[in-house]
């Protein structure tokens, strides 16, 4: 694989997604295979980028990974591709703090990435040229090969191409606003993919524009001219497998992880699954929201994030997997817990408008909607105590951003952010549960070990 491309933005809100989207769109049209990336820890732009290429987008970052994981997994994952596309996050140059490191221009130079720049150029005329300058010459390489004008007046167009020109980048058009194609926002960004009723036809109203206004001719040039990335020099690859001094179980014994997903939870790292996998697990899926029983033989349990306060009324109609779910947990079936996960398994939920639902009652509190963002941002986490995921000491790379609060008292990990200390998540035998979204690849052994203790019940169990 060697085609590849970032369409990367001067800040969030200038139109990098829903262009990706419209690029991803016009490329699948023209009959391309097509990979695609979200740089940083999203959820939902992902999910509208898998809307429009039809496999799973996957997530490149910074903080959860090193330069030489984020390389092995765009290998892995692009090996069928004609040409991958890794869309941006924040401004390019955003990272931890006021560094570069899980910024986007991190990962395009440690992935030799061609970057083309989204300029939102409402309200600017020569300012468009200043902006472009500065993102050009603020590092010795900044990677930035071409630029796209979001909102430009076309009668702008000729001069700025002109002026790109002169400068060694390439023009590769404009884009016009589009309310046909606008993606409606909440309180945690955008609504997500499986909301949206006429997806494709904004989807193909977009690859329309695309196809009208911006270059693809040229951005398939781009692409091309990205180097080889050669495997690093001891020749390995970050995939893992089960350990050998795991447990010794026959070979046979299955193990199934239930995975929910629906539209109540739908956050889910696409890698997390895959490691999974290659560990031996078969992921499940299934939905709290419509189905009436929890897979058959599992030996784990994935509750992901998601907006379960949006469905908590349904949820609460579900008893009968409520009721399995609480009984399956209780008996010690190795569960994993994430933000809208971990607040499904408390006792109630208070959705936004403060009406009070039962949850799953596993543990004993309720989640409250507030109206202020509660911790946001990547965090770091060390274990105060054994845990499905981790032993004491050990620490975990995560990332937290919800509007909820529990008053289940946390005594898992002391966690921290800017000088800031507090604690989160709970622990009990064979559960770990909490706000923080966690991706495997940050520390591999919390997979390696949920999936030993997956095996461990799924032997006990005799599944076979």
């Amino acid at each position: 694989m060697t085609d590849r491309v970032m369409i990367a933005g001067t800040n969030s809100g200038c139109g990098k997604t829903t262009i990706t989207c419209a690029i991803l769109q016009a490329l699948v049209n023209r009959r391309l295979t097509v990979m695609s990336y979200k740089c940083g820890p999203d959820y939902i732009d992902p999910m509208f980028h898998s809307g429009v290429i039809g496999v799973p987008s996957r997530n490149l970052d910074g903080f959860f990974m090193d330069d030489r994981t984020i390389r092995s997994l765009i290998r892995k994952n692009s090996q069928q591709a004609d040409i991958s596309v890794i869309e941006g996050v924040m401004g390019y140059y955003d990272g931890l703090g006021m560094k570069d490191p899980a910024s986007s221009y991190s990962i395009a130079s440690a992935a030799s990435v061609p970057v083309i720049l989204v300029v939102r150029c409402h309200g600017m005329s020569q300012s468009v040229e200043a902006v472009i300058d500065g993102f050009t010459n603020f590092r010795k390489n900044s990677m930035i090969r071409g630029v796209i004008f979001n909102e430009l007046p076309p009668s702008l167009y000729p001069e700025l191409k002109r002026y790109c020109r002169d400068r060694g980048l390439e023009a590769l058009g404009y884009f016009p606003k589009r309310k046909e194609a606008e993606l409606k926002s909440r309180y945690l960004g955008l609504v997500t993919a499986q909301e949206v009723a006429d997806l494709k036809v904004k989807m193909q109203n977009l690859a329309s524009a695309a196809e009208t206004y911006l270059d693809v001719d040229g951005i398939l040039r781009l692409a091309h001219t990205a180097p080889e990335m050669e495997k690093d020099p001891d020749g390995k690859e970050i995939i893992y497998s089960a350990p050998a001094d795991g447990p010794s179980f026959p070979e046979q014994v299955k193990i199934r992880i239930a995975v929910a997903r629906d539209r109540a939870f739908c956050f889910y790292y696409e890698d997390n699954l895959d490691l999974l996998r290659n560990l031996g697990c078969e992921i499940v899926e299934f939905s709290p929201l419509g189905d009436g029983n929890l897979p058959e033989k599992i030996s784990g349990l994935y509750l992901g994030g998601g907006y379960p306060e949006l469905y908590a009324e349904k949820l609460e109609e579900n008893a009968g997997i409520r009721n399995q779910i609480r009984k399956a947990v209780r008996e010690g079936l190795p569960t994993l817990a994430e933000c809208g996960g971990y607040m499904y398994l408390h006792r109630g939920l208070k959705d936004p408008d403060g009406r009070s639902f039962q949850m799953c009652d596993v543990l004993d509190g309720e989640c409250v909607f507030t109206r202020k963002l509660q911790h946001f941002g990547y965090v770091t986490m060390t274990a105060r105590k054994d845990n499905l995921l981790c032993r004491q000491g050990a620490q975990i790379c995560a990332h937290e951003f919800h509007h909820y609060i529990s008053d289940v008292v946390p005594d898992t990990f002391l966690t921290e952010k800017g000088g800031k200390q507090w604690m989160n998540s709970v622990a009990a035998s064979q559960l770990t549960a909490g706000f923080p979204h966690i991706h495997f690849y940050s520390n591999p052994e919390m997979a390696v070990r949920y999936a030993a203790a997956c095996r461990e019940y799924a032997g006990r169990k005799k599944y076979v």
